[in-house]
């Protein structure tokens, strides 16, 4: 991904000393691994394998720059290592600064506020190369799920790439430390290196691929033994082919390959695990056959050749600006639009390139001084760190007001702007038990039961399910004030109370099953006055009462234990936060017909004590479900309700609990 040095490029052949040619292939290797990444981000929406081969090619090249560290005493060996970091700060960081600087200031513009908080996040998370972590946050955080793609999203590679920059050569350093020490060869240490993490790293990759693959994607544990390829083929490369033909043949292959692996297969939900070895093997046998010089000649071509150079800013620039088309204009994304991405992307990547990348790379001052280098980058950094805190402080003072709104209304107090909550802050209206610790988490099966109400009340109110058992939260306590009842909340994101085994296995995560059955028996073992949970769930787009659910709400009937079940609220095609900020109340609302059919198909189970309790017509008109209510947002995302809402609209909730509980 990141540029390389013309003399980084020249491949060595440590075992004769000679010197090898310029590998043209892989120059233009870059070029079309640069182009399938965005031209599948554009149109596909899907992974195309290039980042890999990037990763595959800087693990090959950092090898040969490395490995000449062998020759050297250790005062050489420090210096050149200072050296190699230098030089990599000066390819990485003048693009990525400028690409950063451009987000956020466009961001201030062209993104809703609703998506500030979380994004400003990502500008930090990319300022200093942790984007990969900050993206396996987002991916276990459940309040996250669902927001649309960060425009800083595209850091996680480089981020990736940095630090195996940062580590690698203390790594090669060692083992080359090792071999003096042992009067071994050098190259043979960093190869057993290489393989035990690339075989550690390809293990773990395939193992949490199969039980967390979001989490697995972002991994740099999971990515490494991609890089490790990279250096173990720098290492075992040394000798050409006496078969030119087949060397040729290799070079063909890897390109059809990796140019069509992204059209046959949706990587996306499949890597980084075994499939990973597709491009990462494409890549490999690319490499060997422009070492051997017969690599396609499309990888010869001079405009391939000459637009390599700025396929690192190339790669940086497509993704803010599809984001930001996506954000303006909606996910659809017609030929000529997604050409314009791609031409505007050229155009400022090579302009990045030849007027702020090369200059500072190739500046004959910075190549003498580490100091000047080390300043320069900073400096860089310096606009696009103030942007992201003026963004930051402007966020921090509109996100106050909607909370001070939201107080406001909720006391009767007139309030400064509608709706409440303001999209910027409506992500956040929810319960407290997402930050105290009263609620489950997605991938972890202990089952968590929360008490509040009223404090030995003589009545009990048990609250289970999902989050959309949990949005009610608020409203229960409110009844359980005025009927003497405690509430004992028992809820888990990304689950239901439900027979999980009826869903289907791949329905939920594997820690649901585990849960649901410990709420079950949990409340079997000590029954509550009233059990409140979801009663319905659009599956498929058809809208039923499934029958796992049926199995759990015939063993409380048979408990003899009282039901008040819920028809699930409406779920948007969209962010609603989000789709108010750009398209306004009128452009966010979705047909009745769209969400809700007859009662009479839902087959509502008949049991003793089960209430079955229709809120449709509180989310929704005649014909629309809207999601803006008596200047109240309703929705805190696609499809939770806020914490306002449901304190504010409530009431059907409320008499009908209110009712079940004094009986």
């Amino acid at each position: 991904m990141t540029n390389t040095d013309t003399a980084t490029v020249r491949a060595a052949a440590p075992a004769t000393g000679t010197t090898r040619r310029y590998l043209t292939g892989v120059q233009g290797l870059r070029t079309i691994a640069a182009l399938l990444v965005a031209v599948y981000h554009i149109w596909f929406g899907r992974v195309s394998g290039g980042v890999d081969v990037f990763f595959v090619v800087a693990g090959y090249f950092a090898t040969l720059s490395l490995l000449k560290l062998a020759t050297m005493d250790s005062r050489e060996r420090a210096a050149s290592i200072g050296g190699y970091y230098l030089r990599t700060a000066r390819r990485v960081f003048p693009s990525a600064a400028v690409v950063i600087l451009f987000t956020v200031v466009a961001a201030r513009f062209w993104m809703p506020p609703a998506l500030w908080e979380t994004n400003i996040t990502h500008g930090v998370a990319s300022i200093i190369f942790a984007e990969n972590w900050q993206l396996i946050r987002s991916a276990t955080d459940y309040l996250q799920q669902g927001a649309m793609a960060s425009p800083f999203q595209q850091f996680w590679a480089l981020s990736l790439q940095v630090q195996f920059y940062a580590v690698f050569p203390l790594l090669v350093a060692l083992a080359v430390a090792v071999a003096v020490r042992l009067g071994r060869d050098p190259r043979k240490i960093v190869l057993v290196m290489a393989g035990v993490i690339f075989a550690a790293s390809f293990a773990y990759s395939v193992y949490l691929t199969a039980i967390d693959q979001p989490v697995a994607y972002f991994s740099t544990f999971t990515r490494l033994w991609e890089f490790m390829a990279g250096v173990v083929t720098a290492i075992l490369l040394t000798r050409e082919m006496r078969n030119k033909t087949v060397a040729a043949i290799l070079g063909w292959v890897g390109l059809i390959v990796l140019l069509s692996l992204g059209a046959l297969f949706d990587l996306s939900t499949l890597f980084p695990g075994a499939v990973a070895l597709i491009p990462v093997s494409a890549a490999i046998l690319i490499i060997v056959s422009a070492w051997n010089a017969r690599e396609p000649g499309i990888l010869r071509a001079r405009p391939v050749l000459w637009f390599a150079e700025s396929s690192f800013a190339f790669y940086l620039w497509h993704w803010p600006l599809l984001i930001f088309y996506r954000l303006n204009f909606g996910e659809e994304m017609p030929f000529f639009a997604g050409l314009a991405i791609l031409v505007v992307s050229a155009v400022l990547a090579v302009a990045t390139t030849k007027l702020v990348e090369v200059p500072i790379r190739n500046s004959p001052l910075l190549r003498r001084s580490a100091i000047a280098t080390i300043v320069t980058c900073v400096l860089v950094m310096v606009p696009a760190a103030g942007a992201i805190w003026l963004w930051n402080k402007g966020a921090d003072s509109a996100y106050s007001e909607a909370q001070k709104d939201v107080e406001a209304h909720l006391a009767g107090r007139p309030i400064a702007s509608a709706p409440v909550p303001a999209p910027i802050y409506a992500r956040d209206d929810n319960v407290d038990s997402y930050t105290n610790g009263c609620h489950q988490s997605i991938r972890d099966a202990e089952l968590i039961a929360c008490e509040s109400g009223v404090e030995d009340g003589s009545r009990t109110i048990v609250l289970v399910g999902g989050s959309h058992s949990l949005q009610w939260l608020e409203a229960v306590r409110s009844t359980a004030e005025e009927t003497d009842a405690r509430v004992i909340a028992m809820t888990k994101s990304g689950c239901v109370f439900g027979d999980i085994n009826a869903f289907g296995a791949d329905s939920f995560h594997p820690s649901c099953a585990v849960w649901s059955e410990a709420a079950l028996q949990k409340i079997l073992a000590d029954p509550p006055t009233v059990v409140v949970t979801i009663g319905s769930r659009s599956i498929d787009g058809v809208e039923e009462v499934p029958e796992g659910y049926r199995i759990y709400f015939d063993a409380l009937a048979e408990a003899g234990i009282p039901v008040l079940a819920l028809r699930d609220n409406p779920w948007f095609p969209n962010d609603v936060p989000v789709c108010l900020d750009v398209f306004g109340e009128a452009g966010c609302s979705i047909d009745r017909d769209a969400v809700y059919g007859d009662l009479s198909d839902l087959a509502i189970p008949v049991a003793a004590g089960f209430t079955f309790l229709d809120t449709a017509d509180d989310y929704c008109d005649e014909s629309t479900c809207g999601v803006v209510q008596d200047d109240v947002l309703m929705y805190r995302d696609s499809n939770h309700l806020t914490k306002t809402w449901t304190l504010t609209n409530g009431d059907h909730v409320a008499s009908a609990l209110r009712q079940k509980v004094l009986g």
